[in-house]
């Protein structure tokens, strides 16, 4: 079975300085490739995973390779990383990795409706008791709304386009597809469209991946209760993939202090060899935040 390769791998377990019998979280589990790299360096993980088919795929490749017995595995959503490291006997951990990136499992093999590449269900939701999907929000939010939110969300300079197509499409019909979306993006984009670097959906798929996930509100309140978990001396390793989860970061940064400081003066960024063997790793961004002292 392949599994994804997080990006910066070898800078985040660096930056860990992991040690053995040490508690670790890795609060977006993925495909467990941070965890396992923990784990056979004789770490323990609580591993935090939203989506319960990815929970499954990565506790089932953590006791294949013969680590499951330092490792806990919990569905739950990183919003409440507090409570559920309490819960589960991790209160002061060594280290915990935020990775807010996607794998093209998530994106292409598990029928989430996260890529414009397929045409499936326009849902979004990692969590499916969430109660909004992709396909609510365009087809019940009126044109200046969406433009907006798609403005805020991803900074497309072609929304109030893309929102107006999409609110006379679904006059005639109903939007309920990755396709359906897709196709009305096409129409109002033009074949230079930012110089055939990215499709023209990219940007929409993310703002709209975004809102219904309620990212940006999660990492907001996850990471002071991360550093309140945190042993003295201890790190927070992220790593961002867009503006809007780069800022939530710094301004975390700046309200925390000096609490909590971070251990490299700019961002870490992909070497040049990591970019060209995984083109969705150039927008990456690695950020260590030190917790000072017991106070937060």
């Amino acid at each position: 079975m392949e599994y994804h390769k997080p990006v910066l791998l070898k800078e985040t377990i660096e930056s860990l300085k992991v040690e053995k019998e040490k508690l670790y979280i890795d609060a977006t589990l993925g495909d467990a490739g941070h965890t396992l790299e923990i784990l056979k360096k004789g770490g323990k993980v609580l591993g935090i995973e939203i989506n319960e088919a990815a929970l499954k795929r990565a506790t089932e490749r953590i006791s294949n390779e013969g680590f499951g017995r330092n490792f806990l595995g919990v569905l739950g959503n990183f919003k409440n990383i507090e409570e559920i490291a309490q819960n589960n006997g991790f209160r002061k951990v060594s280290g915990i990795i935020f990775d807010l990136g996607y794998s093209s499992i998530e994106l292409e093999d598990m029928g989430l409706g996260l890529s414009f590449q397929l045409n499936e269900p326009l849902d979004m939701r990692l969590d499916k008791n969430l109660g909004v999907t992709a396909a609510d929000i365009v087809n019940s939010l009126n044109e200046k709304e969406l433009a907006s939110l798609i403005y805020r969300y991803s900074d497309e300079r072609l929304s109030r386009k893309i929102a107006q197509a999409i609110v006379e499409a679904r006059k005639l019909k109903k939007i309920q597809t990755t396709g359906d979306l897709v196709e009305i993006i096409k129409s109002v984009s033009s074949p230079g469209y930012e110089r055939g670097r990215i499709n023209p959906a990219t940007r929409t798929f993310q703002a709209l991946r975004i809102v219904v996930n309620d990212e940006i509100e999660n990492l907001e309140k996850s990471l002071p209760q991360a550093a309140r978990l945190l042993l003295p001396g201890s790190v927070i390793v992220l790593i961002t993939f867009h503006s809007l989860e780069d800022k939530v970061a710094k301004d975390f940064s700046h309200r925390a202090r000096p609490s909590v400081s971070e251990m490299y003066k700019k961002p870490l960024t992909p070497a040049e060899e990591e970019i060209r063997t995984n083109v969705r790793s150039r927008s990456a961004k690695l950020r260590v935040f030190i917790k000072n002292g017991n106070k937060i």
